[in-house]
């Protein structure tokens, strides 16, 4: 099994990261997971022999009846640990409708996204490792999916469960642990976080030195749309959202990536945030996108900003 470990050279980054990860199991035992935990310390030690990755339902194991015990105790396991904002997947017959359908983001830059074959890559807040298992189509020698966050790991490890794919782990950690990764990784994911903290520059910084020469960034964020420059500075909340410090356009979007020395940079896709990529299900009862919008008018924010697109950008490392 490959492991982040094995590819990080310097001593103090591994002890750094080692100490890290004995801090955050303490996270896997605070009470609101008791029971994931409890139920995922009984699942039969089976393995999966089914896998569709290719597709946009992540398939994991043969089809089961819904009266077959595995798929009951797959079922009551993964509604333990809801919501599941990430999908969709089948684990065992066990559809999981969740909140995004993250295959639409998937398929927006999979048709000019280079082969992942043989490459080390990077998800940077890659959720419960949607994205992660997609990218093993393209059989990838390492990936590495990262989120600071219990109930993902826990997700994501109840997938693995079944799935034991030695070529890809998941740790807990968020964008500041990869000023760790000295050229690690030929390509990294950062797709959907970058709105969320305050320093976009420091987190572009990191993921540009975390790249070997020549690698690729997957760039995807929240914009608004226009021509100039610019990004909006919500004064408390964007979609509901207290944490989105910025939304820019993706002119702006680009000079980032300009500033903080990335090349061949290119917008891959702009498209209108619609609520049939985000909603409501069974998986995810609370609200979602449509929520958030102003019901009289479907191109503002239910604060009055303009409604969100998404944009999906390429940048490389320079190869020298």
């Amino acid at each position: 099994m490959v492991s982040i470990f094995d590819l990080i050279n310097d001593p103090k980054s591994k002890q750094a990261l080692h100490t890290l990860n004995e801090e955050r199991r303490v996270w896997l035992d605070w009470k609101p997971f008791a029971e994931v935990k409890a139920k995922s310390a009984t699942l039969p030690d089976v393995a999966a022999e089914v896998f569709d990755f290719s597709q946009a339902k992540v398939v994991i194991g043969e089809q089961r009846e819904e009266s077959d015990p595995l798929f009951q105790q797959i079922d009551e396991t993964c509604k333990a640990i809801l919501p599941w904002k990430k999908g969709p997947f089948q684990l065992f017959g066990v559809d999981i409708d969740a909140e995004w359908r993250s295959d639409y983001k998937w398929d927006r830059l999979r048709a000019k996204l280079p082969s992942l074959k043989g490459q080390n890559v990077l998800d940077v807040g890659g959720n419960n490792g949607y994205y992660a298992f997609r990218m093993l189509a393209d059989e990838p020698a390492y990936v590495l999916n990262i989120d600071p966050v219990p109930r993902l790991w826990y997700q994501f490890n109840l997938l693995q469960h079944f799935a034991r794919r030695t070529e890809l782990e998941f740790f807990m950690w968020g964008w500041q642990e990869t000023a760790h990764f000295k050229h690690l990784f030929d390509t990294i994911f950062c797709m959907g976080i970058i709105y969320h903290h305050h320093d976009p520059i420091q987190i572009l910084k990191y993921l540009y030195q975390a790249l070997r020469p020549g690698g690729l960034l997957v760039l995807e964020s929240i914009v608004i749309p226009g021509e100039e420059d610019v990004c909006l500075f919500p004064a408390d909340r964007y979609a509901k959202m207290r944490n989105v410090w910025f939304v820019p356009t993706a002119a702006a979007m680009t000079n980032m990536l300009r500033r903080t020395k990335f090349e061949d940079i290119e917008v891959i896709a702009v498209n209108r945030h619609e609520s049939e990529e985000q909603r409501t299900t069974e998986w995810n009862p609370g609200q979602s996108h449509a929520d958030f919008m102003d019901p009289d008018n479907p191109e503002r924010t239910i604060e009055g900003y303009p409604a969100p697109h998404r944009a999906v950008l390429f940048a490389r490392r320079p190869p020298r």
